[in-house]
Parts: C-alpha cells; sequence; structure tokens
C-alpha cells in the first residue's frame, strides 16, 4: 500500500466511522488535517491518533441532538402557518438551540446580544456568518432589514440542508453553503461577518493562522466572540482569548472595539484601506 493509500484509507474510516458518517465532512477538511499532523507522527498508528484528536478537537464539542431530517419534515409539513407568527418561529428555534453548547449558552440574553451588536457595528444590509453551527436559528432576534443577505457557512452537510429549508420557508435572503472556510474562504463581500465563538479552535486547528484567516475574509467588519470562560465555567479564558485577537491584528491598520454580553467577549473588528 503506497503512502496515498494509507492516506485514503484513513480518510475513509473516519468518514464511515459511526462518530462521524453522518456529518458528510468534506474530503478537503480531512485531508488537511491528517496532512497537518504527518510532519509530528512517528508512526501510522501515530497518524491515525492524531488524525482523530485533531478531528474530534475540530468537531466534536460542538455536535448537538438535532435530527435534522426530521426538523425538515416538521418545517415542510408546517410551513404554511408557522412561520406567520414571530413568536411561534422563536419558540422552535429556542428549543432547537437549548441541544447545542455554544447557543444554548447564548438564550438568556440573545436580544441583548445583537443589539448590542448593531449597536456597535450598525445594522448591515449583508452578512457572512463563519462556521455558523445553529446560531443562524437567530435570525428572528436579529430585526434585520427586510433587503438584508444572510450567507452561512459549515462543514456539517446535514446541517447546511437543514438551515437551507429553513431559510427556503422563512428567510429568503439567506442562504447555507457547506464550505471549509480556512480553505476557501467566502468570495462573497459583506458589511460584517460573523466569526463566533470560533477563533480559539481555528487556533488550535492551525496555530497562528488568525491574522491570515481574517484577512482573507471579504467583509468591511468583522464580529468575533470568544467565551469568558470554558464549556464547564471552571477556568477562565479572558486573557488568553483578548491575547488571540490582539495578537491576530496588531500589525494593521484596523480599528478594534470590545464588549462583552453575558459570558461571551466581543471583539469588533472594523477593516480600513
Amino acid at each position: 500500500m503506497t503512502f496515498a493509500d494509507h492516506y485514503q484509507a484513513l480518510i475513509q474510516k473516519v468518514r464511515t466511522s459511526r462518530k462521524y458518517r453522518a456529518l458528510q465532512l468534506p474530503d478537503s477538511t480531512l485531508r488537511d488535517l491528517l496532512e497537518g499532523e504527518d510532519a509530528k507522527s512517528t508512526s501510522l498508528a501515530d497518524l491515525e491518533d492524531r488524525f482523530r484528536s485533531k478531528l474530534h478537537n475540530l468537531v466534536a464539542p460542538y455536535l448537538e441532538n438535532i435530527d435534522y431530517q426530521a426538523e425538515m419534515r416538521f418545517l415542510t409539513k408546517n410551513a404554511d402557518s408557522f412561520f406567520s407568527n414571530i413568536n411561534q418561529e422563536k419558540r422552535w428555534a429556542e428549543s432547537l438551540m437549548r441541544r447545542h453548547a455554544s447557543s444554548r449558552e447564548r438564550l438568556p440574553y440573545l436580544d441583548e446580544f445583537y443589539a448590542t451588536i448593531w449597536e456597535a457595528a450598525g445594522t448591515p444590509t449583508s452578512i457572512l456568518d463563519l462556521a455558523c453551527a445553529i446560531d443562524p436559528l437567530g435570525l428572528p432576534w436579529m430585526n434585520l432589514p427586510p433587503e438584508a443577505t444572510y450567507f452561512a457557512y459549515d462543514i456539517h452537510l446535514p446541517r447546511v440542508n437543514f438551515l437551507n429549508k429553513y431559510f427556503e420557508l422563512a428567510h429568503p435572503n439567506a442562504h447555507a453553503v457547506q464550505q471549509d472556510i480556512l480553505l476557501n474562504p467566502p468570495s462573497q463581500q459583506a458589511d460584517l461577518a460573523f466569526f463566533l465563538k470560533e477563533a480559539h479552535r481555528l487556533e488550535k486547528r492551525q496555530p497562528g493562522i488568525l491574522s491570515d484567516f481574517f484577512t482573507s475574509i471579504p467583509a468591511k467588519q468583522l464580529v468575533v466572540s470568544l467565551p469568558e470562560t470554558d464549556l464547564s465555567g471552571h477556568h477562565h479564558l479572558d486573557h488568553y482569548h483578548r491575547s488571540l485577537i490582539f495578537d491576530a491584528i496588531q500589525d494593521k491598520d484596523w480599528q478594534l472595539t470590545e464588549r462583552q454580553v453575558g459570558d461571551e467577549l466581543l471583539f469588533f473588528i472594523k477593516k480600513t484601506a
């Protein structure tokens, strides 16, 4: 078996595993993680262990127990009446967000969260939501102008398909795309890009990448959020997370302001010429 064959065999092994097969992750993402760990590995067994650990750190902490196919059937069946009442839409969206760790943490201050963003950044007419997870279910709380466009990017294909069904029925100016934003940044220009609770995980995937990544995003402003504590709430991360952002933009002629809502640190990065 050639080395390339070993690579493909490892990718296929992970792709068909019970833990990851439903996600239908992009081959480019899996190959990038595998190649990144290759130089550090001492054997094929060590490479597989490192590869699986890296993939776990990228994906597993924020998986949720949502049957996306069932939710799509529910939306289709109830489309005629379901989205005519925003409170009903909010109750449904909240029930799903409670099943995702990052979104669940934000629920107690969701109205304040988006109001704070618009106050600091202005209300955008175009948004890129990078590594979005199920954050787009917050659209009923955003109060965006009717003409605003919203592009959401994620590597989890069933989630992307579900979001597109939701957008089709309730938010026709929104669209979800399966895309690894590190390997293939969006080409769509926008007023603002969300990068919520993901910068620390991107840094773990490829240390030192945040500066180039922020530069690659075609948005006038970035809103980057990071948690003040870890998921358990036991360890304070504010100093480390502030350092990540400051280090990423220290050599750039960009404006940085900071707010905090609940346990979430908000960094507003305004790009200048």
